[in-house]
């Protein structure tokens, strides 16, 4: 059986799941929910509009 270096990192997480809150963190979740919005939009908008044009029946 190996035993642990002294100078081996400690078991722990690598990666801290905390996100700062800055300006260049908010504007890409922002731009992403706005583009989704957008998206959603369209869509319904373009369903609508061509449930006009189409004769079902």
């Amino acid at each position: 059986m190996l035993e642990p270096d002294e100078a081996e990192a400690e078991d722990g997480p690598v990666i801290t799941p905390v996100r700062p809150d800055s300006a260049h963190v908010r504007a890409p979740r922002f731009l992403d929910f706005a583009g989704d919005l957008v998206s959603a939009v369209l869509i319904i908008a373009g369903g609508v509009f061509a449930y006009g044009f189409v004769q079902l029946g």
